[in-house]
């Protein structure tokens, strides 16, 4: 699913019950909570990765596995692209809606010019292995690709500018924040990371959960990132699976904030000389004693 730029859409895909694999995207408006959702149909299969224009007019959305990249109106839709030789995993749209990015199967990085009737040009980046997940960087000059292994790679015109690694299994995500300088990255591996964008040699912050996390999103302010998780564990009673959202604080005051509802005092300096990091020390939550000796 997908929110338009202006906040007055949220379009979702996957795959409701519907006739002979025929499927819909919901539309609804979030200016009137209440009202029904239009139904916008000509979807076949599951729709996944739905991506708006800037000009929130439309979306992309990936339909029938992978097969089909489909355009609406946001009244009907329309298939754009056919993947006839390499089914896409993953879709983003670039910053400036220009160029169409998928990530297939095969290893193959796609980019479809929008303006000029979706002419592709592939690259070769995984040789062979699943490119699960893709997105355009803040700027639109480079793709960020997921790996199976939990590789991230920053692409450029098919050159791969760098390497992350950290991750140990299938990246499920990957997510910018709206002030564009952090990017958070979701894993099978049951955790999250979230990487200084403006300086990648910096270790990121790990974000451990006890599941795996599908997908998530940063809040408008960027002070929180909620993580969709599901659990890995099999045959199991299904009231015992976790559906639920987290919400994870991505800022120091936020993290102080919360940090101040479970604590009793202020760290030491000893404590703080132990567990902070490139932080000058200073008294933590304002509502309780000193403790810098």
């Amino acid at each position: 699913m997908d929110i338009s730029n202006d906040g007055n859409y949220l379009a979702a895909g996957g795959l409701f019950p519907a006739d002979r694999g025929a499927n819909y995207v919901y539309l609804f408006d979030l200016k009137n909570p209440s009202a029904e959702p239009k139904k916008i149909p000509g979807f076949v299969s599951d729709v996944e990765n739905i991506c708006f224009t800037p000009d929130n007019k439309g979306f992309f959305a990936r339909s029938n596995s992978g097969k089909s990249i489909m355009y609406s109106d946001l009244n009907t839709a329309k298939e754009v692209i056919n993947m006839s030789k390499e089914k896409i995993t993953s879709i983003d749209l670039s910053p400036d809606g220009t160029k169409l990015a998928g990530g297939g199967v095969n290893g193959n990085l796609y980019i479809w010019d929008v303006k000029n009737n979706y002419a592709a040009n592939s690259y070769s980046i995984l040789n062979n292995r699943d490119i699960l997940t893709v997105a355009y960087t803040p700027k639109g000059t480079d793709v960020v690709i997921g790996a199976e292994n939990g590789e991230l790679r920053i692409v450029n015109s098919g050159i791969v500018r760098k390497t992350l690694v950290g991750h140990t299994s299938h990246i499920e995500q990957i997510k910018f924040s709206h002030s564009g300088k952090f990017m958070a990255t979701a894993s099978k591996d049951r955790s999250m990371r979230l990487w200084n964008w403006e300086d990648l040699n910096k270790a990121p912050q790990e974000l451990n959960d006890q599941d795996w996390i599908w997908s998530m999103a940063f809040s408008p302010d960027d002070n929180q990132i909620m993580a969709g998780i599901h659990s890995t564990v099999q045959n199991i009673d299904p009231k015992d699976i976790d559906y639920t959202i987290h919400a994870w604080p991505t800022k120091i005051n936020s993290m102080s904030s919360k940090l101040c509802t479970y604590i009793t005092k202020n760290m030491s300096k000893d404590d703080w000389d132990q567990y902070v990091e490139k932080i000058d020390y200073q008294q933590t939550c304002a509502n309780l004693p000193p403790n810098n000796k």
